[in-house]
């Protein structure tokens, strides 16, 4: 900064000062700037161009920590070339802001410079503090062609000054500008005023008073209070200290200076008190003092007068109509809407039922407490609630020290907030004490957890109970497994009450809360019906308090445990949901979920077992030297941001989720012949090396993800078979995760993948209505297939990339023997799938998931019509009829996996519910048994069908609990499907004529369910039923070879005609002796037909 420069004449100036230092500004008389403002303006030839700013408010200026900043609007532009200002402004002094290539005049009286392009004259300026607009030259949004003004006053080619009776700037940008009216204009390059400024009256600045009114005055109704107001004049005698308004004007009582104490000379503080008398009427006041000096110069400020009368704590709730949504209800106190806190401070009385505890992700512990009214002491009104949560944040004790006791009685003072929709009282303090000791069960109402059914009276029950005691009633159920976030280290689990009819089902399995269009929910009757409303949210702050440990959880129970007592605790809201905040829980063990009609083992000498399984952020504990966002400490990635709470937090905990994931893929699954995976870490930079990875720094190190290998691996070393892993990366989205494939190597291998492949090679001919990736003209195998999103599809509800997918689906086109060791093998296509999350969000995209992976699917038998096809995985949306966004009126108004049902394709789920409805189900979601992971099998491929079974081995278990063992290790349940591996051998009955005379042919066929790889030998004979061999036919005994790639073949047997009157006479044929071949129905009947 330069030296300051000395000014002609200042008139006046004031002193900076906070709003509760000085509330009101000098009047008018001082006409004293209150902040900076342009004081001249040069765009002269060439590059010289100058903006100077002065400061006329008695005080220095800071211009970075302040962030004033000079804005260009462009050729009627509104959107902004902002120039952040640096340095500070001497009062007084004039700050001047020019182009770096300007001529050496305005150089030497430059504070600051910029290499970059300035104004022109038809360019707007406005001069911003933060984000309020100081002063603007022009008219933001406008062109005016060539500049603003005529003459030397304009904005082209000129110099302009403003006037020195102009104290303050054009804080209006979009207003219209003529600068004649504030402006003196000047030729061009003219430059000798630059880097000062007057204003009239000249002489010294006169430094206004300042005032301290302080913070609200608060008093309860019928108490008198005051307080001390002060003023100083650092350049004059304070002479007076004055009430001059008070608005509103009290109805009774009064508002006064009751004593006052002038300076004792130049910057002395002079002492005034004003009172509040005892019979002031409550409500909320704005006083204006006002200080004179000895020259009649004045300056106010402005006291909040509050006087309060004691709430109980339905008045602060408010009530919530049987119109009203629960969630959106307010209190009446607090802001309208949003996120806000009422400026006025309420007394309000209760007793203090519980304590919280909490803690955010950065582990800082937040405290808080339920605060309800006495049993007596309410407002009477059933819709209001009693309670109210009081938020404390870090602090443990309120404003002014005293520490919130369970059973106290209190008045606190507090400013009501709403806080996502979640009424609280926040910064309280305490007004008084009542008593303590109390019995809180016996002093406040405590309500049984009962909410109604319907799901939008549920919430309203919530809400008339929101901050208020209730009792989840011993013998309630849990409808799911305790969930962790483990971030904040929160835990909740859902329940319904005792008396649920649910928990009176003869089947164990079915004591819980089915989605509405499940044929098991509560009323099957109505597809979708209520919502489930009377699942009641247990959560853990009450027992975070409890142990006063904010690491603390909920116990461990899984879907089917009850409660074994009551469990009390306040009404909590937070993330959309009520929950009841229990000071402690204890369960008792209910029926196992795994034993809940599990997958059984296949048969593999005759059957292929396929699953699906979303593993749930399967992440190597490596950090790969080509991610950005797959280890603790990373940078991030492109729309990917710390904190990575998704990664194993050490090797151990890696090691551990691996295990308990091989445990269930050999003893639940039982090993399965290939496994669809979908939410893996794409990271390759290890090799298989015996039985462990070996892992170095080159990227794409096999071609396989290591988390796979390595879980493969897992499944060897836990007694397993030998999986091999594959996928194709380019199908893995921003964070590293991706579908892929584990296939047991015994019987299944992938198979080649050559250019001219319809789906694998060069040009796939999946026929969609937008252009595929360039990866999709990879030629490999596992091949993932995308494709540009459509611009007509409906993205109102969110959606992901400009991609149809973030996770493309990985198509594997696999070999399988009918049998480990057999030579004979069938193609069996798979897409392993991880569509957009949902379910209710990204609709339209899902939807186009759904139609592209028919196409995939369509193009696969287009070029292959005895293909066998399975589609699966982690769709994240429900089967059909289900649908997220459904109602009475509107059944299936999404219907977003549509297209794969038009596809000809049959979701495995209908087959579940079919046989085992208790079962039906992959995901458990806020006490919802519902359904995420689907198996789909095309027409050939269903065909094979022994049986679909879903493990239940994860959705139904508490989180973070190694106490079950491996249950738990992911948030989804695998789904196994048994499939006939053997082609199927069916002779068909066949008839003929007889005729009169000589032979005609008996034609039987027999078929095969699909073409074999290598040639057999069929052998069949005939036995006589009812026609007799020699005479109505000649015996036949033969074999015929069935052709690789055939399907058919004929056994002719000749019929030997006559002329007798006679019944149908009937044979039989018999195929045997076919090693390999599932004999599905080999025993035909053929039929002689009397013509005579």
């Amino acid at each position: 900064m330069r030296p300051r420069r000395s000014i002609a004449a200042l008139a006046t100036a004031t002193a900076a000062v906070t709003l509760t230092a000085l509330g009101v500004a000098p009047t008018a008389a001082s006409a004293a700037p209150t902040d900076l403002f342009i004081s001249e303006y040069v765009e002269g030839s060439s590059n010289n161009k100058a903006i100077e700013l002065f400061n006329g408010t008695g005080a220095a200026v800071d211009l970075t920590a302040g962030g004033y900043q000079l804005q260009l609007y462009f050729n009627g532009s509104t959107t902004a070339t902002t120039i952040a200002l640096t340095g500070s402004v001497a009062a007084g002094d004039a700050f001047v802001f020019a182009s770096a290539s300007a001529g050496a005049a305005i150089l030497a009286q430059a504070d600051q410079t910029t290499g970059a392009s300035l104004f022109n004259g038809d360019d707007a300026i406005v001069l911003r503090r933060g984000t309020t607009v100081l002063d603007s030259i022009g008219q933001v949004g406008v062109d005016p062609g060539t500049e603003w003004g005529a003459g030397v006053t304009s904005t082209a080619d000129n110099t302009v000054r403003r006037l020195p009776n102009v104290a303050a700037g054009d804080t209006d940008p979009s207003d219209a500008f003529d600068p004649a009216t504030q402006w003196a204009g000047f030729p061009v390059d003219t430059f000798d005023g630059l880097g000062t400024h007057t204003l009239d009256g000249g002489g010294p600045v006169d430094v206004p008073a300042t005032l301290t009114c302080g913070g609200p005055l608060v008093t309860a109704a019928g108490t008198a209070a005051s307080r001390e107001v002060t003023a100083a004049d650092p350049d004059d005698t304070i002479v007076d200290l004055a009430v001059t308004a008070i608005s509103p004007s009290p109805t009774s009582g009064s508002i006064t200076r009751t004593a006052f104490t002038p300076a004792d000379g130049v910057g002395g503080t002079a002492r005034a008190t004003v009172g509040v008398s005892a019979d002031l009427a409550a409500g909320a006041y704005t006083v204006t003092v006002t200080a004179t000096d000895a020259g009649g110069g004045t300056a106010s400020c402005a006291l909040a007068v509050q006087v309060t009368r004691e709430l109980t704590v339905g008045e602060v709730q408010g009530p919530t109509t049987d119109t009203e949504s629960g969630p959106s209800d307010r209190s009446p106190l607090a802001p309208a809407s949003g996120n806000g806190t009422s400026s006025t401070l309420y007394d309000v009385r209760g007793v203090i039922t519980q304590l919280t505890l909490a803690r955010t992700s950065a582990g800082a512990e937040q405290h808080g407490f339920f605060l309800q009214s006495r049993i007596g002491d309410t407002d009477g009104d059933p819709t209001s609630s009693d309670g109210i949560f009081v938020f404390m944040g870090t602090f443990t004790s309120l404003i002014g020290g005293y520490v919130p006791t369970v059973g106290d009685e209190v008045v606190l003072r507090a400013r009501v907030s709403e806080y996502y929709n979640f009424t609280q009282l926040s910064g309280a303090s305490l007004v008084r004490r009542i008593g303590g000791g109390l019995v809180v069960d016996t002093a406040v109402a405590v309500t049984d957890a009962v909410p109604p059914a319907v799901l939008t009276d549920a919430q309203r029950f919530w809400e008339r109970h929101e901050g208020s005691r209730m009792r989840v009633r011993a013998g309630s159920g849990a409808v799911s497994g305790r969930d962790v976030f483990s971030s904040t280290a929160d835990a909740e689990l859902w329940v319904v009450d005792r008396d649920d009819p649910l928990l009176d089902r003869a089947d164990p399995y079915a004591r819980r809360v089915f989605r509405d269009s499940h044929p098991l929910d509560n009323d099957p009757t109505r597809r979708f019906d209520d919502g489930n409303g009377q699942r009641t949210l247990l959560g853990s702050m009450g027992v975070k308090a409890t142990a006063g440990d904010s690491a603390a959880l909920l116990p461990p129970a899984h879907t089917f445990d009850t409660l074994r007592a009551d469990a009390v605790g306040g009404v909590y809201y937070s993330f959309e949901k009520y929950g009841v905040q229990v000071e402690r829980a204890e369960f008792a063990a209910g029926a196992d979920p795994s034993k809940n009609n599990p997958p059984k083992p296949a048969d593999r000498s005759q059957e292929v077992a396929v699953a699906t399984y979303n593993v749930e952020n399967l992440y190597d504990y490596r950090d790969d030297p080509f991610d950005g966002c797959d280890f603790a400490g990373n940078a991030g990635c492109v729309g990917v941001d710390p904190p990575f709470d998704y990664v194993p937090g050490s090797e151990a905990e890696y090691r551990e989720q691996l295990a308990a994931l091989a445990d269930q893929i050999v003893k639940d699954l039982h090993a399965p012949d290939l496994i669809l995976v979908q939410e893996a870490e794409d990271q390759d930079i290890c090799t298989v090396s015996g039985a462990a990875l070996s892992c170095g720094d080159t990227n794409n190190a096999d071609g396989a993800p290591d988390s796979i290998q390595e879980l493969a691996l897992t499944v060897a070393a836990a007694g397993g078979p030998a999986y091999a892993a594959a996928y194709d990366r380019t199908g893995a989205d921003a964070r590293g995760i991706t579908a892929a494939f584990l296939y047991r190597t015994d019987r299944v291998s992938l198979a080649a993948a050559t250019a001219g492949d319809p789906l694998l090679g060069s040009a796939p001919t999946v026929q969609y209505r937008a252009a595929g990736l360039p990866a999709n003209a990879d030629v490999q195998n596992p091949k993932a297939l995308n494709a540009v999103l459509p611009a007509d599809v409906d993205t109102s509800t969110g959606r992901d990339g400009s991609n149809v997918f973030t996770r493309a689906p990985q198509l594997g086109k696999f070999s399988v023997a009918a049998a480990p060791g057999s030579t004979e093998r069938f193609t069996l296509y798979a897409l392993s799938n991880h569509y957009s999350s949902g379910p209710d969000s990204r609709v339209g995209q899902r939807r186009e998931q759904a139609r592209y992976g028919a196409a995939i699917v369509t193009a696969i038998e287009a070029a292959d019509q005895t293909a066998r096809v399975v589609y699966g995985g982690d769709l994240n949306v429900f089967p059909r009829p289900d649908d997220p966004i459904a109602t009475g009126d509107q059944p299936t108004p999404s219907d977003q996996l549509a297209p794969l049902y038009e596809a000809g394709l049959h979701n495995l789920w209908d087959d579940l519910v079919a046989e085992v409805p208790a079962s039906a189900y992959s995901y458990s979601f806020e006490g919802h048994a519902q359904t995420l992971d689907h198996l789909f099998v095309n027409d050939a491929f269903y065909g094979d069908l022994v049986q679909v079974r879903a493990a239940h081995i994860n959705a139904d278990w508490p989180a973070e609990f190694a106490g079950d063992g491996s249950r738990g290790s992911s948030d989804h349940d695998p789904q196994v499907a048994r499939f006939r591996s053997r082609a199927s051998l069916t002779v068909a009955d066949a008839a003929v004529a007889e005729g009169n005379q000589g032979t005609r042919q008996l034609t039987f066929t027999a078929t095969v369910s699909r073409p074999l790889s290598q040639s057999v030998l069929l052998c069949a004979a005939t036995v006589g039923l009812t026609a007799q061999a020699g005479s109505d036919f000649d015996p036949y005994a033969g074999c015929k070879v069935l052709a690789a790639g055939q399907t058919s073949v004929a056994f002719p047997v000749s019929v030997r005609g006559d002329r007798k009157r006679e019944a149908d006479e009937k044979l039989t044929l018999l195929v045997a002796g076919v090693p390999g071949l599932r004999l599905a129905d080999p025993l035909a009947t053929g039929t002689i037909t009397n013509d005579d």
